[in-house]
Order: structure tokens, then C-alpha cells, then sequence
């Protein structure tokens, strides 16, 4: 460490920086215009404050456009995930009881990764995809599905931004029931 550090450092473990006693502000106002030029008169606690206040222009045609486009995201975000589900690049969800756990081995609806057949492991159910055996992933597929996906959101984005917000509802409508198919 350098050595000017070392000294502020340590320098500031040991000053004490004592607070400045303050005299009490004077009972009777200043007579003699700002600044006060009398010592006694002085009070550096009296501060002038500015305030301000902003009246800010209407957004809800703003806010509209916000919501559609975080309705857009969200709609894209699900049918993207459909998609996913379908070419098998997600897994089942996990299962939330025992007894489903149980049913779900005795059926084989689960696939246990190659890194971790031969692995020691403590609580192996963590290790576990719970999917299909059979099914299998189609990252080709995936991406070959997605192209219109992504060219209809962008078509619906543009028409958000660019035209009323009602035509922006009209374009996400549309744009799940294009997802839908």
C-alpha cells in the first residue's frame, strides 16, 4: 500500500472532528437588510430556499404505448416458450408432491444427464430433467418457427409506436392469434 494512504488512513482513525458551537438565533428578526451585517445578528442556520414546481405535460397517450409494449413482450415471451416446449428445448415443470415424483419414475418421464450417471451426489432428484425420454430437442426446428414469431412482433412493435394506441391493441391481438397457430 502506498504511503500517503497509509498515512490518511490511519490519520483519519485518529482526528476527532469536534462539532462547531453554534450561539442561539436571535429573538427579534434582522432590522438591516440581507446580510445581516451585526456579528450577534448573524445565524448560519438561516438558509433562503427556492422551490418549484413542475406541471409536467399529459402522458397517457405515453403510457398506453408502454403498456401495449410491455403486453407485446409478454405475449412474445409465452409464445416463444410454447415454442420451446414443443421442439423440446424445455423440460417438464417439476414436480410439487412425493407422490408425483413417484409417478413420474414409474412412468420414465424423466432423463438423467450424462455428467452426472456416474456422480456421488447428496439429493439426486436435483439432478433429474423431468422430460420425456423421447422427446428430442430440435434446435433447427426451433429456430425455423421463430423467424414469422419474430417478424410479427416487429410488425406489431412498429404499429405501436408509429400508429394510435388503439391500432397498437388492434396489432397485439393480432399478434397472439398469429402465436396461437
Amino acid at each position: 500500500m502506498h504511503p500517503d494512504l497509509i498515512n490518511f488512513i490511519q490519520g483519519m482513525r485518529t482526528e476527532v472532528y469536534p462539532l462547531a458551537v453554534c450561539e442561539p438565533a436571535p429573538a427579534e428578526p434582522c432590522k438591516q437588510p440581507w446580510p445581516c451585517k451585526s456579528k450577534k445578528d448573524e445565524n448560519p442556520m438561516n438558509t433562503a430556499y427556492a422551490t418549484a414546481t413542475l406541471v409536467s405535460a399529459d402522458t397517457t397517450e405515453k403510457d398506453q404505448r408502454r403498456y401495449l409494449l410491455d403486453e407485446l413482450y409478454c405475449a412474445y415471451q409465452n409464445a416463444k416458450t410454447a415454442l420451446q416446449r414443443k421442439f423440446g428445448l424445455i423440460d417438464d415443470e417439476t414436480p410439487e408432491t412425493l407422490t408425483d415424483v413417484i409417478k413420474r419414475i414409474q412412468d420414465g418421464l424423466f432423463v438423467i444427464p450424462e455428467k452426472y450417471k456416474d456422480k456421488n451426489v447428496y439429493g439426486s432428484l436435483t439432478y433429474l430433467r423431468w422430460r420425456d425420454p423421447k422427446a428430442v430437442e430440435d434446435k433447427v426446428g426451433y429456430e425455423a418457427a421463430k423467424a414469422p414469431l419474430q417478424a410479427a412482433r416487429s410488425t406489431a412493435e412498429r404499429q405501436i409506436k408509429i400508429f394510435s394506441p388503439e391500432k397498437g391493441l388492434e396489432a397485439i391481438i393480432a399478434f397472439e392469434a398469429a402465436a396461437a397457430k
